[in-house]
């Protein structure tokens, strides 16, 4: 097999899509902007979607994706349905803040932003400050599903955690290797970047099929909106936990790096917590886990596109993120380094609960211990394998995207 898209399952799912297209027994998949949104009305029967900044970003990425991602059968179905499922779930969100207004003031007490590129080790010291109960985290379930059906009773049986697990199952089998690369479990502390997709924003996009005029686009564009229906998404969360909101909540995604500028307006009171790689060690990892994923719906993808589209995107977003700390100096923030967590992740976990002025006990580093051993046994680090020759990369270039940067 020479990728993903050659595994069996996905070989036999670009076959059966067109030939039941081709018979009458399910119609093509439409992706246009008013065919989704249509279609989401019709799933949730809701018609108000909030804010409509986000049609503009729906405008350009329809038009990438059908001029640029080379979808296969298979990816055309994935692309329309996460459409649908990110807008239904607007939909819902939108009609829960309606019904609830007392969601609009629930607080969100000072977050802590987990900042770093994508693989630099920001999901390790996310779901370490995770097991503090002092602290809360969006978990898998509810990023993929932040808002539940709105016969749901607060208190009462959740099925989100359900439509997670199935959820994996799936991309279990379409690819095995994705759990390698980046372990997700329902109940697990997990970023939020697919409650950003819920404003067609962020790069759970732009690392499921290749769209880089979407990306292009992204990186002058106005991200506040995303993010204030991002802070409204994190209310309904603690609402819907029957929390006040005291704890603060750990925000973690690579493409805050991107948004740090929206995301402190929208957070004035935010903390950073920082975390950097060796360059050519994150961008390569990071192409891997693009290649991986797209590579299933993309039949025109090629690692060494993944390698100079995140390479780009690597460096962009480190540049940006410096440029907002360096004008925003009174943000209180530490950095640590890849390589201290894996000497010992302990020791940089004490660090920075000093810098939080959170108390270091016992209890704190039991829970840290167990579940750095959790995740040894389950080998959920250090089995992925990558190299940046494999993505067309060399030293010099990495050199030249990160002149200030030395390895780390």
């Amino acid at each position: 097999m020479n990728g993903p898209g050659d595994r069996p399952l996905v070989r036999g799912a670009n076959r059966l899509f067109p030939w039941l297209w081709d018979r009458g027994y399910a119609p093509p998949p439409q992706t246009t902007p008013d065919r989704v949104m249509e279609e989401a009305a019709a799933r949730t029967g809701l018609s108000d979607f909030g804010d409509r900044a986000f049609t503009s970003a729906l405008d350009v990425l329809c038009r990438a994706q059908e001029e640029e991602s080379g979808l296969t059968p298979l990816g055309r179905v994935v692309a329309h349905g996460g459409l649908v499922q990110a807008l239904s779930q607007r939909l819902l969100a939108v009609e829960w803040l309606k019904r609830h207004p007392e969601i609009a003031d629930v607080p969100l007490a000072s977050p802590i932003i987990v900042l770093g590129g994508m693989r630099s080790g920001t999901t390790r010291l996310h779901r370490l400050l995770a097991l503090d109960p002092r602290l809360s985290a969006t978990r898998f379930f509810e990023g993929q599903f932040p808002a539940p059906p709105l016969g749901f009773s607060r208190g009462g049986r959740d099925l989100r955690p359900l439509k997670a697990r199935a959820f994996l199952a799936g991309s279990d089998l379409a690819n095995p290797a994705l759990r390698k690369i980046h372990p997700m479990r329902p109940r697990e502390a997990d970023e939020e970047l697919p409650m950003l997709e819920l404003s067609i924003w962020g790069a759970q996009i732009e690392a499921q099929r290749p769209v880089p005029s979407f990306r292009s686009w992204s990186e002058t564009a106005d991200a506040r909106p995303a993010y204030r229906f991002l802070k409204s998404l994190l209310q309904l969360q603690t609402w819907l936990r029957g929390e006040d909101g005291s704890r603060p909540h750990i925000l973690k995604t690579p493409q805050y790096s991107q948004d740090l500028a929206a995301l402190l307006e929208v957070f004035p009171d935010a903390r950073i917590v920082a975390i950097h790689r060796d360059p050519a060690r994150m961008t390569a990892s990071a192409a891997s886990l693009a290649w991986n994923v797209m590579a299933l719906v993309s039949g025109t993808v090629t690692k060494d596109w993944c390698g100079h589209e995140w390479l780009h995107k690597t460096a962009y977003r480190e540049r940006t993120a410096a440029a907002v700390r360096a004008a925003n100096p009174h943000v209180p923030a530490i950095d640590v380094s890849f390589a201290d967590m894996n000497a010992d992740p302990i020791e940089v976990m004490r660090r920075v609960y000093g810098f939080l002025g959170l108390g270091w006990s016992e209890e704190v580093e039991r829970r840290q211990q167990s579940w750095l051993a959790r995740s040894r046994r389950r080998g959920d680090h250090g089995r992925h394998r990558y190299s940046l020759q494999e993505f067309g990369l060399t030293e010099r270039d990495i050199a030249a995207a990160f002149p200030s940067r030395s390895p780390a």
